[in-house]
């Protein structure tokens, strides 16, 4: 169902409109038109128009239109538990898909949040000329932390248990399973036995302003991904100030490209949970201007996490041409007493790629920490983590190896260039980076890297009017670092 600008002029002349939900009555042999009653799920003042509940039919957000989030807004109904293939069936066959028109500007009250569930969709395709936004309703000038929830995908792809329990549907014979998400009591449940799982698209899309905390340990993220299959296309998606994580993968197997996230208070990227995925072409720029974190956060540029008590050795990840800006707000003594962070922290026993990427103005560029899986602060299993042709520029190391030593671990640097010099595997900058091969994580998407003979997120010499974030970013959160974003870290 769509409403046409038309319809809502409609609305607003007819004297006998009851409610902005209502129709119009027809008493006495009147021609007035009939407006059309709006769904449950829309209530409209206007040209505004407030989404609550859940969209449980298919819905077009259009650009004409003011809209709102109120509360925890469901697209579908697949966050409830299934116990069969045929409750998986029942959950597509009703699925809903919510379709927002390119320029289109979502703004949220303090308690909103997009939730779109398993067996729905969210088809989000901006443009370069024009993005679709989420933001606060508060203001328009994007300055805001914590105002909002954020968007919330759930599919039916895998997701991995902490303690090396395996796959979630592991023991089930119809191969179904319920996880619990985090981002609050609302969010519900996700995953299966889906790879291939579709969500829709989010493309051209800009995520300002949230991450709203839902209690200890159970933020919500600019773009939460719990279980997101490979079918999904994301690329082009910027996250901004976010009070949480910029971008994080709970499980799932879809991959990201072109992602732009600025001033987010925790990490940038981040997987865990056994998410099999490939990222290429990201730009991390911590908040210049921030000396601390806002909330009991570590910010760091990446986290793959599979250590300790979250111990997931399924988890594996690929990343190529991500440039890492720090700033002053990683090297504060923050709430957690955890100063000094690293530009990426690789934690466990997980399986890590990293390609032509360069990290600046960390405490560590790199930090790699093994495994203690049984809780008596040994060793129990280590790191398999590679980085080819990764510079940096950091205050302490450049690499920094926690609970065991390098050579006892699978690490492999190749071409890993510092400009500290603090570990030396070769100073050879004239190193032949077109013949890098990117070894994708086989997910069963058939992703394959863009092959690039650089280092960073845009190739160098690229002029800023020509770069892939020209014109659809929010503006000025990336002023000044031009240079840095074309490649030339010095």
């Amino acid at each position: 169902m769509e409403i046409k600008k038309h319809y809502l002029a409609v609305a607003i002349a007819s004297a006998t409109l009851v409610g902005c939900g209502g129709s119009s009555s027809s008493g006495g042999g009147s021609d007035t038109p009939e407006t059309p009653e709006l769904p449950s799920f829309v209530s409209c003042d206007g040209d505004v128009c407030t989404l609550s509940g859940t969209i449980n039919d298919d819905y077009t957000l259009t650009a004409d239109t003011t809209w709102i989030l109120s509360g925890f807004v469901k697209v579908g109904l697949g966050n409830g538990g299934v116990s069969s293939a045929a409750d998986v069936q029942a959950l597509k066959d009703d699925g809903a898909t919510l379709t927002i028109e390119p320029g289109t500007h979502v703004r949220a009250l303090n308690d909103g949040v997009l939730l779109v569930t398993r067996g729905s969709k969210l088809m989000a395709e901006g443009t370069a000329e024009a993005p679709i936004t989420f933001s606060s309703y508060q203001d328009d000038d994007f300055d805001g932390m914590g105002e909002w929830g954020g968007v919330i995908v759930q599919g039916f792809a895998p997701q991995y248990g902490a303690g090396n329990t395996g796959a979630c549907f592991d023991g089930n014979t119809d191969e179904v399973c319920n996880v619990v998400g985090e981002g609050g009591t609302g969010v519900g449940f996700y995953g299966g036995n889906e790879p291939a799982d579709n969500s829709g698209v989010i493309k051209y899309v800009r995520i300002a302003e949230g991450g709203k905390v839902a209690g200890p340990n159970n933020e919500i993220n600019g773009l939460t991904l719990q279980g997101v299959g490979h079918g999904t296309e994301i690329d082009y998606v910027q996250i901004h100030n976010n009070l949480d994580d910029g971008i994080e993968w709970f499980g799932g197997t879809v991959n990201v490209t072109h992602a732009v996230l600025t001033g987010n208070d925790d990490d940038d990227i981040d997987f865990d949970t056994g998410y099999k995925g490939n990222i290429q072409f990201a730009i991390v720029r911590k908040n210049p201007d921030a000396t601390a974190p806002q909330g009991s956060n570590d910010p760091r540029g990446i986290e793959a996490n599979s250590s300790d008590d979250e111990y997931v050795p399924q988890t594996e990840g690929a990343v190529a041409n991500v440039t890492i800006i720090g700033s002053a707000v990683n090297k504060a003594e923050n709430s957690n007493g955890d100063g000094l962070q690293p530009g990426m922290r690789l934690r466990g026993s997980l399986t890590t790629r990293i390609y032509n990427t360069a990290v600046v103005n960390f405490d560590d560029c790199v930090r790699v920490d093994d495994s203690d899986t049984d809780g008596d602060d040994t060793v129990d299993d280590f790191s398999d983590v590679t980085l080819v042709n990764v510079i940096g520029a950091c205050d302490d190391k450049f690499y920094a190896k926690r609970d065991a030593d390098v050579e006892n671990g699978t690490v492999g640097m190749e071409s890993a260039i510092t400009l500290d010099s603090a570990v030396a595997i070769t100073n050879d900058f004239a190193a032949d980076l077109s013949a890098v091969s990117f070894s994708a994580v086989a997910n069963g998407s058939g992703f394959a890297f863009e092959a690039t003979d650089y280092i960073g997120a845009v190739e160098p010499g690229t002029a800023a009017v020509d770069a892939w974030w020209a014109g659809w970013v929010i503006d000025g959160s990336l002023d000044d670092v031009a240079e840095t974003f074309s490649g030339n870290v010095q």
